[in-house]
């Protein structure tokens, strides 16, 4: 095998939705050379998913809003935030979308008969806030130029497997160009963009490429991960137009049915509520949360379809109460119509999807991971958010950590001043060798982990099925190890990130004996209220012999804050 070197750069971006192209631009702005990879083509991830019309942006209305959505996330992510990303995160919110619209891209704005509706408070928010709407069409108009005129040099189809290091320093990134050739970029500073660990269910409303690759990549180079057991879970179509995003907002005329065509929530909720109740609860929000009577649809329909082992439970509109809904979700309905062919009226199958992940890497509030010379943005941090996550704060997030990264990657470069050398390529092919124990039938054993933590650790969670899930994935461990044939390489790191990042996810989920926001236990249904008291922050250290191990009989262990959520 010989892995050749692609180029040299200053910076590496790796990742090209929104968060990795802001960071490429803002790099380059300040004066660095700058290449942006990704695994399939640029403008891609979850920015350009084309399940959904757009993504709502909010922000403070003004100066003295800043405090009041700060306590708001502190408040919805139940005190799972690290306080001075959160911060940071506020006061740079307005001025970093502002500087989006600054480099030419149109951002939408509630019409002024409509800026008032309920329907533009974001989720789990109780109050309006500064709202902007940003779609992939404007993006796409603009963008492409900017990256051309500030010459980032853009390399599509690499998929990077493993980060490069020069003793404690990220340098770099080895990657596999065009399905085919193992290649070795040098970089003074790297950039993860590469989006949340939606990938690792097999329902999720993702593009392809965001499978939670550069979670298990940052892992084994030594960087911390933060609340991963938080994400956001909603309701997609399972057909037509599959992993299309149901709009919450349409759930006041929803009514839901199992394969007998009966209607079956109001047999699978408590004594006392009513469908119309936690309906009208569960119209407030997007994705599922334990926080509220409105957990109660979500788990209703997961487990019709698991005892009935349907795809998913069929969905009526009653047309005549549609006509009563918003601005909001009329045009809703005109784009489901429009792209996805799909009209009210048709018989549509849901079910609960992995939507993005409210947990990531640990960064601070300059985008630095634990590694130097590593940053990240985007879905794959953590620490802005927490248990559950405002609407309109995701893409946001991207913006925001994506324009900082940019910024203090090209600042780091200049503060070291030294110019680095590429490391030897015989060592570069060592190291990929290293992992063909990992090369069996990958592409079959993705799919079985993906079923599995579907099944086993996605809405529902408890000690039983998640140690079911992780029998699982040690027994595909196991496989590969006597196997150990080399059948394709590509796959065979996908399933080791995805193996990586998955086992990660069972332990915190096993950790956290609660029910926390978006995190539901089966057999701990309250929140904890013994300041977590019984919650470790675990961490692995780079130098572990075996960096890929659960770490159950003696775990690196340290107390942190009680507000920044397990660490690992």
């Amino acid at each position: 095998m010989i892995a050749k070197l692609l180029l040299k750069t200053d910076v590496l971006v790796i990742g090209a939705g929104i968060a990795g192209i802001s960071a490429a631009i803002y790099a380059a702005k300040n004066g660095v050379k700058v290449a942006l990879v990704s695994s399939t083509k640029i403008f891609s991830g979850s920015t350009f998913y084309p399940g959904t019309w757009g993504f709502g942006l909010i922000g403070p209305e003004d100066e003295k809003d800043k405090e009041n959505l700060l306590d708001a996330i502190r408040s919805v992510g139940q005190n799972m935030v690290i306080e001075d990303v959160a911060k940071t995160f506020v006061e740079r919110l307005n001025s970093s979308i502002d500087a989006l619209e600054d480099l030419g891209v149109t951002l939408q704005k509630p019409m002024q008969e409509s800026a008032g509706e309920k329907e533009y408070i974001p989720c789990f928010d109780y109050k309006h806030r500064r709202w902007r709407g940003l779609t992939k069409k404007n993006l796409l108009e603009t963008l492409p130029q900017i990256l051309k005129d500030l010459e980032i040099e853009e390399i599509p189809f690499f998929e990077t497997i493993e980060l490069i290091k020069e003793g404690k320093r990220v340098t770099g990134a080895i990657g596999i160009l065009e399905r085919k050739d193992v290649c070795c970029i040098n970089a003074k500073a790297v950039i993860l963009a590469t989006g949340g660990a939606g990938g690792i269910y097999k329902y999720c409303l993702t593009t392809d490429d965001v499978t939670g690759a550069g979670l298990g990549i940052a892992l084994r180079a030594g960087a911390r991960l933060v609340n991963l057991e938080f994400m956001q879970i909603m309701l997609g179509f399972v057909k037509p137009a599959f992993k299309t995003i149901y709009n919450e907002k349409t759930f006041f005329a929803s009514k839901f049915y199992d394969r007998d065509g009966k209607e079956f929530i109001q047999n699978r909720i408590p004594e006392g509520l009513s469908v119309e109740e936690i309906l009208k609860e569960r119209s407030k929000h997007g994705p599922f949360s334990s926080a509220t009577i409105s957990k109660y649809v979500d788990l209703a329909i997961f487990d019709e379809i698991n005892e009935s082992k349907a795809q998913g439970v069929l969905l009526k509109y009653d047309e005549k109460t549609l006509n009563t809904g918003s601005e909001f979700v009329r045009e809703y309905f005109s784009w489901l119509r429009k792209e996805k062919h799909v009209d009210k009226g048709d018989e549509i199958f849901v079910a609960p999807f992995m939507h993005a992940s409210n947990g990531g890497i640990e960064i601070d509030s300059f985008s630095r991971t634990t590694v130097e010379g590593l940053f990240a943005c985007g879905e794959c941090t953590g620490g802005m958010h927490g248990a559950d996550r405002i609407g309109g704060l995701s893409t946001a997030n991207g913006i925001v950590f994506g324009k900082i990264a940019g910024e203090e990657s090209a600042k780091y470069i200049k503060k070291i001043g030294v110019r680095h050398e590429f490391n030897k390529l015989d060592q570069i092919v060592k190291d990929v060798e290293l992992q063909e124990m990992y090369l069996l039938n990958a592409k079959e054993e993705i799919k079985s982990l993906r079923s599995m933590m579907y099944k086993e650790a996605f809405l529902k969670r408890s000690e039983a099925s998640l140690k079911r899930a992780m029998d699982h994935l040690e027994s595909i461990e196991l496989k590969a190890e006597a196997e150990g044939e080399i059948i394709n390489l590509l796959e065979s790191y996908r399933l080791l990130n995805e193996l990586s990042i998955a086992k990660v996810i069972l332990y915190v989920m096993d950790a956290r004996k609660e029910s926390r926001g978006s995190h539901y236990r089966e057999d701990y249904k309250e929140i904890n209220h013994k300041d977590f008291e019984d919650l470790l922050t675990a961490r692995v250290d780079s130098e572990n012999e075996d960096i890929l191990s659960f770490i159950k009989e003696s775990p690196n262990v340290e107390r942190r804050d009680k507000k920044e959520g397990i660490v690992w």
